[in-house]
């Protein structure tokens, strides 16, 4: 069963507009690294859009499982689509392996919670607990006394499965490597479509359906959160490829997206949804340029690789500053508005030590996206030292390669080391990437721009006024 609640028509809007963006950086990139087969890499990026769109807007268990495993199965094939790139060939293999656990975790979770009530759709399921557990008699009832234990194993089986997807800690040790091997397009669209599937199910599923059983699942889903967010932003100050460090961005932002599901209620709800459009132009804004800068063999986006990429390519680096500031909060792009919402939700709804971790995991933060910038403006690339060239031969003399008379006899080698790639070859490469983006890539990364900053600056009260009606409106439809 599918809802067709506000919620679900904010969630499609995330959804397509990182699939849109997704698409428009996908042309040039794939005609970059001469990739065959391109019809079913579009057709594979659809399916997972649509499985995701289902993911999302499911309001019974089967159905979320349905549309978890037809983005799955699109995204295993997208990740490993370069077949020469063998980081890609581990990246989809890796994603196949941990996802198909999470999946049997997340079925046997299922399986138990239809056991303990009878019943896969949420109004049922929520319908059965209030009608045969004993209830507080309060505006938001709770279940008092002993709860059945393939309820409480139920429960804890959705956490793990739902935790994976969303990239939270503990279940996070494959997204960095899948996010660094995948195709950069690709990254780029399931770093937002499957955290906004995967999370929007699961504030549906807690939230929506099992509010009455909060004082048992509330305090798991709180320590993953805080574990997320520290994780997250601490495993991101050590990365030195700009790939790698988005990705470990990308498991902070799970927890502070996780923040609403804590929250609960509807501006837990619609912190969730305003946090996930924000970060939907943001993040595939810093791919896209990533996209652009990566190299036939996966390089390009090392911090040594972009220094002084100001000097060389000031439209790339302005952008790419551009979204590294609006990723760490930086005024007056979306990233500050979604994270003042979404910790505004978590002072509401009492818990202000969600609030200081917060901010003080975003002044951390600050940290690994400024050293981004500080070596494309502050810094210029060093010019590799001259190879230690072989003695010229003096006119009207022989060398010999005879030892002296005193020697062993044995025979001498000497090693010459080969040169490093120059600047100009690798900037040669870039200037490269930028005649063949055309004009889907620079129409991708115009409209992420203008988003992050309207985003911020025009649309956050109108939107969030949208986001709270649909947080109401799927509290209302999903009991």
């Amino acid at each position: 069963m599918i809802s067709s609640d506000q919620g679900s028509l904010y969630a499609y809007i995330i959804i397509l507009s990182a699939c849109i963006l997704g698409i428009l950086l996908s042309p040039a990139y794939l005609k970059r690294l001469n990739l065959v087969h391109q019809g079913e890499y579009y057709a594979l990026m659809l399916l997972a859009a649509i499985g995701m769109m289902i993911m999302s807007a499911a309001i019974s268990f089967l159905t979320i499982f349905l549309g978890l495993e037809m983005l799955s199965l699109a995204l295993y094939i997208l990740c490993g689509f370069v077949l020469r790139r063998g980081s890609s060939q581990e990246a989809g293999m890796k994603y196949f392996l941990l996802s198909s656990f999470a999946s049997a975790f997340l079925l046997y979770g299922i399986a138990m919670i239809y056991g303990a009530t009878g019943n896969t759709s949420f109004a049922g399921i929520h319908g059965f607990l209030v009608s045969h557990l004993p209830m507080t008699s309060s505006l938001n009832p709770v279940a008092v006394g002993h709860l059945p234990t393939l309820l409480l194993i139920g429960m804890g089986l959705l956490i793990v499965g739902f935790a994976f997807k969303v990239s939270a800690v503990p279940f996070q040790a494959w997204t960095p490597d899948v996010y660094d091997g995948a195709p950069a397009p690709v990254t780029a669209f399931m770093s937002v479509g499957t955290k906004a599937a995967a999370l929007i199910a699961f504030a549906r599923v807690f939230d929506v359906m099992l509010p009455a059983l909060r004082p048992d699942w509330e305090p798991v889903i709180l320590a993953i959160t805080i574990l997320t967010i520290i994780g997250g932003n601490i495993m991101a100050l050590v990365q030195s490829n700009v790939k790698r460090m988005l990705a470990y961005s990308s498991i902070a932002n799970a927890g502070y997206l996780l923040i609403g599901v804590v929250a609960g209620g509807a501006i837990g709800l619609s912190a969730i949804l305003f946090y996930l459009l924000c970060y939907t132009f943001m993040n595939l804004g810093a791919f896209g340029v990533v996209a652009v800068l990566e190299r036939t063999d996966n390089t390009g986006s090392r911090l040594s690789e972009i220094r002084g990429l100001w000097y060389r390519q000031p439209v790339l680096a302005g952008l790419l500053a551009f979204f590294m500031l609006a990723l760490a909060g930086f005024p007056p792009m979306a990233g500050l508005a979604a994270k003042y919402y979404i910790f505004y939700a978590a002072l509401q709804s009492g818990h202000p030590e969600l609030l200081i971790i917060g901010v003080l995991a975003s002044v951390l933060g600050m940290y690994y996206y400024l050293r981004v910038i500080a070596a494309m403006f502050m810094e210029k690339e060093a010019v590799p030292s001259a190879a230690a060239a072989t003695p010229a031969p003096v006119p009207g003399k022989r060398i010999s390669t005879k030892l002296s008379e005193a020697g062993t006899g044995a025979a001498t080698a000497v090693a010459v080391k080969a040169p490093a790639k120059t600047t100009g070859a690798v900037e040669a490469q870039v200037e490269q990437n930028l005649a063949t983006a055309g004009w889907t890539t620079w129409t991708a990364l115009g409209i992420a721009a203008l988003g992050t900053l309207t985003m911020g600056t025009l649309l956050p009260f109108w939107l969030v006024d949208l986001a709270l009606q649909a947080g109401r409106m799927m509290l209302l439809l999903g009991r």
